[in-house]
């Protein structure tokens, strides 16, 4: 197995903050876990905020928790299954997901025996279970070499994640392992380069916005 090239497109630092204390929902939270599995840089990153969250605490009074706190945070949170086994599954971009295994437990077979669903010419998705107590939707993309998605912004904060191909942007490049961290400002029309597909884990807590006329007749029904 060949090393993992190098990492040119990170989360921002507020993100990997964020996931340190526990702010993240379970989408985002997962797409960030899986990057940090692959990426020395983020994962040493998030382990600086929490010891510094650990500083914090210590030097913190502490406060009566109220009596019912427990059972309210279980009521919030649901009923949790377990997760499953992580898969031995080795994608083409050259990293075992059963390392990245946040992502390997919510994947139900290997990435070319999903069930895609075909939402767009060249564009096809398929959505994994990541509800948790917290608004948020995660998402597998896969875009045909060559195909442009419509010229769009984000609604609220989108993570995605390159498992494998490449796609180009107004923000740059992104390939294997990159992370794009965007949100209501970034505006791009995002296309797949290359000579296979590429296939993205995307987490969002709010819809696209695009910007022509196409994208915006086609949004209810490909439900993105």
């Amino acid at each position: 197995m060949t090393s993992m090239r190098k990492i040119s497109h990170h989360p921002k630092s507020e993100t990997l903050a964020d996931f340190a204390a526990g702010r993240l929902d379970e989408a985002r939270a997962v797409v960030i876990a899986t990057h940090i599995s692959i990426c020395e840089e983020c994962r040493t990153a998030v382990a600086d905020f929490e010891a510094l969250g650990g500083i914090c605490l210590e030097t913190t009074e502490p406060e009566p928790m109220a009596e019912n706190a427990l059972a309210d945070f279980w009521a919030r949170a649901g009923e949790q299954d377990p997760l499953k086994p992580a898969s031995t599954i080795v994608a083409a971009n050259d990293f075992d997901l059963a390392k990245a295994r946040p992502l390997a437990a919510y994947l139900p077979t290997s990435l070319e025996s999903l069930n895609w669903r075909t939402v767009a010419p060249g564009v096809s998705q398929h959505v994994l279970d990541a509800e948790g107590y917290r608004s948020g939707v995660l998402r597998l993309l896969k875009i045909s070499p060559g195909t442009q998605l419509p010229k769009h912004t984000h609604s609220d904060e989108e993570l995605t994640l390159i498992l494998r191909g490449a796609y180009r942007d107004e923000i740059g490049e992104f390939r294997a392992g990159d992370l794009a961290d965007l949100d209501e400002d970034t505006l791009h029309t995002p296309t797949a380069i290359g000579e296979e597909d590429c296939i993205c884990l995307i987490a969002t807590n709010g819809p696209l916005v695009f910007k022509d006329l196409f994208g915006r007749l086609a949004q209810p029904f490909v439900g993105l």
